[in-house]
């Protein structure tokens, strides 16, 4: 199962990235994550591990496999039979603004299941938080917290 949202965010990939990689905070502005637990030290860099706990879901422990300052990073959540990958990129547009796709990626004889189970919730959840991150970064208050 793979899904995909897209969305254009009027604001600059680095504000984007500034808010998208301090994952702590994520339940402040997306509905769809309601605690983020750090299980390493020392930021967030490959190898960094959190545990995550969104509504109507169990708790998953995502290990940050790729990260590219204001560019891209990539989670995954291996579990007996699964894998889920998700996926955050940011590219730049002419102009103002920038792009940022999410992708929500499950493998593996279970992972494919339990995707086809949730894909309606997974889909749902990732439109949520591209608007959330859009209505987040476009908000007055952050822009002047980051001027």
């Amino acid at each position: 199962m793979h899904s995909v949202a897209r969305i254009i965010i009027q604001a600059t990939p680095a504000a984007i990235w500034q808010v998208l990689s301090d994952v702590e905070r994520w339940p402040r502005w997306t509905p769809t994550v309601l605690d983020v637990q750090p299980l390493t030290h020392h930021g967030f860099h490959v190898g960094s591990r959190y545990r995550i706990t969104q509504p109507k879901l169990r708790p998953a422990v995502y290990e940050v496999t790729e990260c590219i300052p204001h560019q891209a990073f990539t989670w995954v959540q291996k579990a007996p039979g699964a894998t889920r990958i998700a996926d955050h990129r940011i590219n730049a547009c002419d102009g103002d603004g920038a792009e940022v796709e999410l992708t929500f990626t499950t493998e593996g004889l279970l992972g494919g299941i339990l995707g086809n189970m949730y894909a309606k919730r997974i889909c749902d959840y990732l439109r949520t938080e591209a608007r959330s991150l859009k209505a987040h970064c476009e908000s007055p208050h952050l822009a002047a917290a980051l001027a």
